[in-house]
Parts: structure tokens; sequence; C-alpha cells
């Protein structure tokens, strides 16, 4: 055995801009508004004249240990509908589409024009149905700063009106203007939830002649016929390929979420429990819980991209709704934005109610990096939950908060985003990783209250984060804590494990050998799973040559392993097939391949294999387009975002794809670096402890295995040799 060794040969915080109320905007200014100035703290929150009183001492922070945190989310059975509900919507045009003048035959509204050129334009009183919503919108091309318009509400109860509110009107809520979805979106006001009144008017008023094609909706949310008693139908801590983690139904164009495996002898499940802390994951209500109608929403429009931070929002409504009156609201905010705005689904990834609830919003799997239409110019590098009530006003509940500190510590753990980071790049910009919708544009959104509570949320997540394992995968098999290296003996096909160890010098070599006695002779590929089953033992998978079968050796330390078990015999028709690590967050390793002319993702279940399916092919979910190369070769962490990074090799071609957890990968980039003359190229996890992952490379020459540093452009020009590893024909 003395002949298979290898022959050695001679941060500052920094947030986006503050926000400041821009001079000069056009107000209704009320006696209570003047009041407010004074620090009088009444305000009227409803048109059906409810008031509260408000207690604006900051509020005594909560202390919570990160485990508490996902039970704050609030998970208790709620009366929802037991089907879609579909909403009424109703518009009146309050201006004549442009080219068509003064001509308002048409129109259900007067209007008044100043000396000065301003104009004020007065709705007729219009009917409400239902826990009603109303908004104003104008045509597409009509720009309009939001302090040169003023839109006011008041509703009539019981014959008695109430007084004039404002309806919050933003420029920077909304999809990006030049996505598909913002090509023709219609500017407008925020919905304001007006309750159960009886009819509604609105005012407007403007610096110059008023937004053509203006019009008022009215939204009657609609009542489900039946309704029953539920907890969550989401849980996060279950989510896999088709219940959370891939788009449902008809949002997957190609198969993505079936598959199956057949894990007969994969072992036990209680090895899921075993092995690991991270962060804990909150249960959500879903789009189905609140009675959405899946019809409405464009499907075809669906988009996911990344995740490098997340905003807080909110609704700027009542807050002394009910909780059975939730799902309403939620269909109502929906309807608007799709049937009056031209959106092609609700705005908002996620929203929480002041009973700590958290509801699915947007569609697309709420583990996933859905582009929503929340915050203008960052849609597609971050997410957005928004808070059921208006936060201007009130202080949001405690059971609110921690629900917000639950979410936001899972979604961003998905992404590989730390919650307490101060420096995220989000799109063109450097945010914190958790902000304020003010933070990124003038607006007052979310709130002065529930802006204030930032500090409290970050801590909430961040607490809720600690001790969430990294999710590269590991590489030691016979504990030296250094990643080892696996070959298979060409004359036998044997394992075996070589510890890799740093001398004194600073240089490395090979400093034991163990011989595992498993016979791999079957197999054409072997890769490094990292700790699939979550024993404390990494482990190792191969693919079996005669039908491509995916089984697993299990790690039991000190370079020993279990006798190989069928995994999962669905993936014959998986090509580029790699372990990356734990892409999608759960604390599982994962692995990724092409199929059908797309790269996937095989979300990993541990002890229980790769989840369940009918069909005979591997369960999985579309995470990017074709690729071309020979092989996926794990990276690691290339950039900072903490999620895992891959490099495909074409040839001696080097292209880098940075992953964004769930969602995938990002774009591709050619790295300068050249694999010409190696036959092996393996991701071997830090070797050299720091932040990237470094390589294992083989001549194909002379059988020289070399240590290659890990570097932002693939690797370092210094290697390190290993000796040379003639009798091997696999590596991993």
């Amino acid at each position: 055995m003395s002949s298979y060794l290898p022959e050695h040969p001679d941060t500052a915080a920094v947030s986006g801009p503050g926000h400041h109320d821009r001079p000069g905007r056009l107000r209704f200014v009320t006696v209570c508004q003047h009041l407010l100035a004074l620090a009088v703290v009444v305000a009227v929150l409803t048109p059906a004249a409810r008031t509260v009183t408000m207690d604006v001492q900051p509020a005594q922070p909560v202390q919570v240990q990160p485990t508490d945190v996902a039970l704050r989310a609030a998970d208790f059975p709620s009366k929802v509908p037991t089907g879609p509900v579909a909403a009424d919507v109703d518009e009146y045009a309050l201006t004549a589409p442009a080219g068509k003048g003064q001509a308002r035959a048409s129109t259900r509204a007067t209007a008044k024009v100043a000396a000065g050129g301003e104009e004020q334009v007065l709705s007729d009183v219009v009917p409400v149905d239902g826990y009603g919503a109303v908004g104003v919108t104008w045509a597409h091309d009509e720009v309009v700063g939001h302090d040169a318009i003023g839109v006011q509400v008041r509703t009539r109860t019981d014959g008695a009106w109430s007084g004039w509110e404002d309806a919050e009107y933003h420029d920077e809520h909304g999809p990006d203007p030049a996505s598909a979805e913002g090509k023709n979106a219609r500017p407008g006001t925020d919905a304001l939830l007006v309750g159960d009144v009886d009819a509604v008017q609105v005012k407007v008023a403007t610096e110059d002649a008023a937004p053509a094609d203006m019009k008022l909706a009215v939204i009657d949310p609609g009542t489900s016929a039946t309704t029953t008693v539920q907890a969550p139908a989401i849980d996060t801590a279950k989510l896999g390929a088709t219940d959370g983690t891939a788009p449902s139904g008809d949002d997957t164009t190609d198969g993505g979420t079936d598959g199956g495996t057949e894990g007969t002898d994969s072992g036990d499940d209680s090895l899921e429990l075993q092995a690991g802390v991270f962060t804990p994951k909150p249960k959500i209500y879903s789009r189905a819980q609140w009675g959405a109608n899946e019809r409405l929403r464009d499907k075809g429009s669906l988009t996911y991209y990344e995740v490098h931070g997340g905003f807080v929002h909110h609704t700027v409504n009542a807050n002394d709704y009910t909780a059975s009156e939730v799902p309403g609201i939620l269909r109502a905010i929906y309807a608007y934005h799709v049937n009056t705005r031209g959106w092609s689904d609700i705005g908002y990834n996620f929203l929480v109610d002041r009973f700590g609830r958290i509801w699915e919003g947007r569609a697309g799997g709420v583990d996933r990096a859905v582009v929503g239409a929340h915050t203008l110019g960052y849609n597609n590098y971050a997410f957005a939950m928004s808070a059921i009530g208006n936060f201007d006003t009130a202080r949001p509940s405690a059971r609110m908060v921690s629900a917000y500190g639950a979410l936001f510590a899972w979604k961003l753990s998905l992404h590989g985003v730390d919650a307490g980071s101060t420096r995220q790049r989000i799109g063109s910009k450097v945010f914190q990783a958790i902000n304020g919708h003010r933070d990124a544009g003038s607006t007052a959104c979310p709130g002065r209250y529930l802006y204030a509570k930032l500090p409290q949320i970050r801590e909430l997540a961040s607490a809720a984060q600690r001790g969430w394992s990294g999710r590269e995968v590991a590489g030691q098999y016979v504990s030296t804590g250094t990643p080892d290296l696996l070959t298979r003996r060409t004359s036998d096909g044997t394992l075996f494990v070589f510890a890799v160890n740093q001398r004194a010098d600073g240089t490395w070599a090979v400093t034991a050998k163990k011989n595992t006695g498993i016979d791999i002779s079957w197999a054409s590929r072997i890769l490094r799973a990292g700790d699939w089953d979550r024993d404390g033992n990494n482990d190792v998978l191969a693919v079996r040559r005669s039908d491509k079968a995916l089984l697993l050796l299990r790690g039991q330390g000190r370079g020993r392993f279990a006798a190989p078990v069928l995994l999962s015999n669905r993936f014959s028709t998986v090509a580029l097939l790699s372990a990356p690590g734990d892409v999608t967050g759960d604390g599982f390793p994962d692995l990724m391949g092409q199929r059908s002319g797309r790269m996937y993702i095989f979300p990993g279940k541990g002890g229980a294999g790769l989840g369940t399916s009918t069909h005979n092919v591997a369960p999985g979910y579309p995470a990017y387009g074709a690729v071309s190369g020979s092989a996926v070769v794990p990276a690691g962490l290339v950039d900072t975002n903490g999620a895992p990074d891959a490099l495909v090799r074409n040839g001696r071609t080097i292209v880098r794809y940075l992953g964004n957890g769930p969602g995938g990968w990002t774009s591709g980039k050619t790295l300068e670096v050249s694999a010409a003359g190696y036959d092996w190229l393996i991701g071997a996890g830090r070797i050299n402890n720091n932040r990237y992952s470094d390589y294992f490379a083989r001549t194909s020459s002379t059988k020289e295995v070399f240590i290659l540093s890990g570097a932002g452009g693939g690797w370092q020009k210094t290697r390190f040799s290993l000796g040379r590893f003639p009798q091997v024909d696999l590596g991993a």
C-alpha cells in the first residue's frame, strides 16, 4: 500500500438618505394637522370618526432569545375563507384622457381652476360596498411629483360625513419603470382602506392642470360564502420543491416542481433533528388563506432575481381592524394593485397584521427571490414586508415587531445575508440589511413609529441568526480541521482519504492516508456532500455508472464510511451534477444540475433523501438557464452575501456564477484564470482559512495535485504541491 502515497517532486453603519418632507407639497391642512404640529396626539384614523390616543413615549425594547423570535410570529388558528374570493373594482373618471380636451361629459367630477393655474377636482359622491378601499390613479405617461398633488378622501356613514383624510401618494412606490411590469403601470395613491361605509368622495389639488385620465377606484374585496379556522398553511421549516421553494403549478414551465427519490435505505428521519442550530423558521398564512383569486394576477410576468436586503413598509390604513377583516384588506390591496395600478400581482412580498400574523404576498414562493413592486429602484435586489396599518399615527404592536424580526432573520438567512450587516450593496447603493422604505426614497413610509423600531427589528433578527451555520461544503473527513482529498485507486476501485495539513514553514503536505475499505469501482463520479444527514460527520455522494443512480456514503468520522445506500435513481437526465452546499438555507446540503436545458436546484432533505414524487425525475426547480461546460465546481462564498457560489468549467475557460440562495444563480462572468492543463478541478472548501474557498487541481501530464488558493477572480497564481497521484482516476 505504500506505493499509493503521493510522490513528492524536488465597517461603519451606512444607510440610505434620510427622509425629508419636500417643501411646497400641496395639502389640505386641517385643524387636526395643526394640532399634531403642536404635539397634540389625538388623530382621526378612519372616516368613521374613530379616534385613538397615541402615547409617544419610546417603547422599551423586548428582550428575547433567538428561539423566542419564531414563536413571536403569531401562528394561532384564524378564520379564513375556504376558497378564492372575487373582488369588485368600480372606476370613475375624474378627468378626460389625453387628447380629449376639457370634455367632461363622461367624468364624475367637477373642476375649478385658480388664477395661478392650480386646479381642484371634486368627485361625485359614489357608493361603497363591503369593507371598502379607494385610490386615485392617472395616465401612465403623466409625470407628477409627489409634492405636486394632494388627494383627500371623506366617507359617509348613516348620513354623517367624516373629515377629509389624506390618501398617500409617493412616486417611489411600485415596480421599476424599466421593467415589463412598470412599462404600463398607472401612477397613483396607495390604496386607502375606508372600511364599512356607505359612500365616498375625493378631492384632488394640483399645482398645474390635473393629470389626464385620472380615475377614482372603489374596491369591494368581496365576502367568502364560507369560512374555516386554520393555522398558517406555510411552515417554512418544511418547505420543499413543491410547497414553497418552487413556484406552483402554472408558474413553472418545464416541470420544475416534480420529481422524487427512492430513499428506501437512506436511514432514519430522526437524523434531520440532529447536529446544528439554524435560524428559526416562522409560519406564514398563505395566499389561499386570504382568498386570493389566482386568475387575477399575470402568471407569465413572475420574475426572480436577488435578495441582498429587506425593506419595511406600511399600508397606511386604520389600525383598529379585526383579525377576521385582514383577508379582505389583503384582497382589496391585491385588486387595487392589479386591476387599477396595472401591476402583475400584489406589490409586497409579505404583509404582517397587528396581531403578529405574517401573510404571503406576491406569488412565486416565500423562500424564493421573487421580484416585487414595493421599493422603486431596488425591487430586483430586495424583498419587502408591509405592516397593515398607519404607523405615522400609531405605534406597532410588540407582536408585529417580533414578527418582523422572525421573518427578516429567516428570509435574509436563506440568501446568505447577515441581518445585522451595516453595509449591503442593494442595487446601486449601500444600505443596512434591514431598512425602512424612507431610507431608499423621499417618503414617510413606514411611518415614524415603525421606523423607530428598526433598531429593535435588526437586533431581533440578528439574535435569531446567532448559531446559524455556514453554508459551504465542509471537506473534513479525518477530523484534522482542514479539508481532505478524496481519491479512488485505479487498480481496485477503493476509496481513500488523504489528510492535508500545513507545515511549520507554511507549505502544505499530505500527513495521513486512510484506506476506507469501500469499493466504489462502480462509480463514474464522487462528490463531496458535506454533512448530508446532519449527524456531525461529512458524507460522500457517488453516481453509479450503469444507471446514473445517486448513492450516499455516510461518514462515520476518522475517515470511515458506511456502506453505500441508494439515495435516488432519478438523476439519469441530469448533467453537470454538483454538490455546492446549502443553497436553500434550510441547513441541509443541496444539489444542482442541468436538466431540460436549464440549471436546477435539487433541495436536500437529509435523512429523508431528496423529497418524494410520483414522477420518474429528480425533485427540483429551475435556478438558471442553460450553461455550457463539462463540470460545475463548488466555489464556496466568493462574494459577501453568504450564499454558495459556483464555477463552471468549459475546457480551459472558467465562468463564475454568484449564488443568491434559493433564487439560484445570477449572471455569469468569465474569469481571467485558466484551467488549461488540469484534469481535476475540485472545490475543496477553505484550506487556507481566508474568506475564499480553495481548490484541488491535478495536472493532466504529471498527475501532480496542487492546492489553488481561492480569490475573487478564481484563484491566486501561487500554488502548493501535494505530490503526484498517478494511480488514481477519481478525485473529490
